[in-house]
């Protein structure tokens, strides 16, 4: 069973769906493991940077291990 996603992993769920081309819904996903790479990473990076008004670097998004860690990261920063 998926858990639900809060807001935040709501709207970067949207951003790695748009980059990767495919619906990312399961917080416990993995970026890298999705299909995405360091050029994907720098486009995401980008774009979260500019929505949740942090800096976030391409290393940030290849190195969290889930979707649910990242944006906590990103929660407490």
């Amino acid at each position: 069973m998926t858990q639900s996603l809060t807001a935040d992993e709501q709207k970067m769920a949207a951003i790695w769906s748009n980059v990767l081309g495919s619906e990312v819904t399961d917080p416990e996903a993995n970026f890298m493991d999705l299909g995405g790479s360091s050029l994907l990473a720098a486009q995401v990076a980008k774009t979260a940077t500019t929505q949740f008004g942090i800096k976030i670097s391409v290393v940030d998004v290849i190195v969290a291990q889930s979707l649910r860690e990242f944006v906590g990261e990103l929660e407490t920063a």
